[in-house]
């Protein structure tokens, strides 16, 4: 996992059955799903046909009490204010248009195996393999291979499913070994195609998906913004303790299996305004 503010994840991915031709979207929002929970907030991002990030982006939600939009940069940040089923956030620039639809609930409804957030696999493409990135400062968190009517892809995500670049690879060419196999690490759950089937009354989407399995991880379950009480509860609920000298720092450090999760307090607010999961491999 890399020393950046991640996440210990269950990931999912659901592969398309059906191939069109391979034809990239101009301008798609990443990720393109999400479910938030009330006081919860979400970054998303506008990127290109290269999977990078698109610049001069206008952005818009609706409806607008469910949720506002901070932008930071070229980015958004959305902040979850009231539970609403349908939230879409459209993002605009040069002509190009696009939208992710996000799920609002309220606090605490978040059971085991929620998606938190899905991309789906370039148009025409199936998804057949995703890894682990090598840890790193800023780079990507995870690699999504794609096989292509034309050759492969290698899509490159963060823990929360902003996509950071894509890279087509033509028939014959292998791509070079980035990562390690999701096997080693804390990316656990990969469904190669034809092992897992939808609900009847459900339509397979072919989507990546991010789950929040409520695990034993403290990391998983607080996030920025959330209260210094709600943290601790966060902390007390997944078996982990804290003295009353540890809770009135600004700064806690829990070790967790394999993990140090550092959490980070405004001296003010009391809230959480930062969180940082790192290797522990001593």
């Amino acid at each position: 996992m890399t020393a950046r503010d991640c996440v210990h994840i269950v990931l999912l991915f659901l592969l398309s059955l059906t191939a069109s031709a391979q034809t990239p979207e101009s301008m798609t929002v990443s990720p393109g799903k999400a479910t938030m929970l009330v006081g919860e907030t979400r970054t998303f991002r506008a990127v290109g046909k290269d999977g990078r990030i698109r610049h001069n982006v206008r952005w818009t939600i609706s409806p607008e009490h469910a949720a506002t939009i901070a932008v930071n940069g070229d980015e958004a940040t959305v902040a979850a204010k009231e539970a609403s089923p349908s939230v879409l956030l459209t993002a605009s620039a040069e002509g190009d248009s696009a939208d992710a639809s996000i799920e609002i609930r309220a606090a605490g409804d978040m059971p085991a195996g929620t998606a938190i957030w899905s991309a789906a696999p370039t148009p025409g493409c199936k998804a057949t393999k995703m890894t682990q990135a090598v840890p790193s400062a800023n780079g990507p968190d995870l690699y999504v291979q794609e096989t292509c009517p034309d050759g492969a892809m290698i899509r490159a995500l963060t823990a929360d499913g902003r996509e950071l670049w894509r890279r087509q690879f033509g028939a014959g060419q292998t791509p070079a070994a980035e990562a390690v196999p999701i096997g080693q690490g804390p990316y656990t759950g990969f469904l190669p195609n034809g092992t897992s089937s939808p609900a009847p009354s459900k339509p397979e989407e072919p989507a990546g998906e991010h789950i929040n399995p409520r695990a034993t991880s403290v990391c998983d379950a607080i996030t920025v913004g959330m209260a210094r009480d709600d943290a601790f509860k966060a902390v007390t609920d997944r078996h982990r303790s804290l003295d009353a000298r540890e809770r009135a720092n600004d700064t806690w450090t829990i070790e967790e299996e394999g993990f140090r999760c550092t959490i980070s307090f405004d001296a003010t607010t009391g809230a959480v305004v930062k969180k940082k999961k790192t290797v522990v491999t001593d």
